[in-house]
């Protein structure tokens, strides 16, 4: 009686296994390029940022530095303005608040990518669920209607697409899964070195 009911449901057809599989493409590729072009934006040029205020630096200027910091779009600029208004206000507990900042804009760094993560993890078993379920309908098909090897054929390689489908979606993702990562990885660290060096200097020449 299970093992019929199991068939049943086996049997249903692997059409809505593709249609998931597409929609995981869609929604993995929009993640892609999205946070492509935010990682770029807020990644910027550091070495660039550190000449526009090395005048400003040089004459301790600190709000020249921020007005210059507002105009970038950067997380480095964005985190350095924000810990450098708190010295300016209250100029205490500096290292908690800016450990504070930096996992905050981390949060929003890797917004949406933890879900890319999940598709390359599941990708590939949707696939395969399909492929599984597409091959024991073929060969079901061949036990009631005994037409030949042709059908089991041609009905196991139309199962194969949806693994094919899924590893498609999985490893483009799986890169850039990698790469986002290292990336925000890199943006926090530029980031937290280029506030603690502005830290340094107003916080021991007050």
């Amino acid at each position: 009686m299970i093992i019929q009911s199991l068939l049943s449901f086996s049997l249903i057809s692997t059409e809505w296994i593709i249609y998931l599989l597409i929609i995981l493409s869609v929604l993995s590729w929009a993640i892609i390029l999205e946070r492509y072009f935010i990682l770029l934006r807020k990644k910027g040029n550091i070495r660039h940022l550190n000449e526009k205020i090395q005048d400003a630096l040089q004459e301790h200027d600190l709000e020249k530095i921020l007005q210059i910091l507002k105009d970038e779009p950067t997380s480095t600029a964005c985190v350095a303005t924000q810990v450098l208004r708190y010295l300016k206000k209250s100029g205490k507990n500096m290292e908690d608040y800016l450990a504070i900042i930096l996992s905050q804009e981390k949060l929003q760094l890797e917004s949406r990518i933890t879900f890319l993560g999940t598709i390359v993890s599941i990708a590939p078993f949707i696939g395969l669920l399909g492929t599984v379920l597409g091959i024991i309908h073929a060969f079901h098909g061949l036990s009631v209607s005994k037409p030949g090897g042709d059908v089991v054929m041609a009905g196991v390689s139309e199962a194969l697409v949806a693994t094919a489908l899924g590893l498609f979606i999985a490893i483009p993702a799986a890169a850039a899964y990698n790469y986002f990562v290292r990336t925000v990885r890199k943006i926090i660290l530029s980031s937290e070195n280029f506030t603690r060096s502005l830290l340094i200097t107003f916080q021991n020449n007050p």
